[in-house]
């Protein structure tokens, strides 16, 4: 097996680990959610199956390109404990502006 292919399975495991927190968060969606949350994650599903399928599609993944797909399901997790039931306060209107 040639070492070159390593990133390349890497990379598709991670954008695959996306895609599934994605479709995960896309369920808890209802209709109280901000638009723009839901298009921000059928917007990250569509870029990770692209990007995990780059082999097919553009050119081969390397080192940066593992290193930038875990950086974006590492931002997916760290927000996880958030939406463990359901979609944050953050999702469903804008933030409150506390007095300073």
């Amino acid at each position: 097996m040639d070492p070159q292919y390593f990133p390349i399975g890497l990379n598709g495991l991670v954008c695959a680990a996306i895609v599934f927190v994605c479709i995960c968060r896309l369920d808890k969606i209802d209709k109280r959610v901000l638009l723009r949350v839901g298009s921000q994650y059928v917007v990250l599903v569509m870029a990770a199956a692209g990007f995990g399928a780059s082999p097919w599609l553009f050119d081969m993944p390397g080192w940066p390109s593992v290193f930038f797909s875990g950086s974006v399901l590492y931002m997916l997790w760290s927000d996880s404990y958030q939406w463990r039931h359901g979609p944050p306060e953050s999702a469903t209107g804008p933030a409150p502006l506390s007095e300073i």
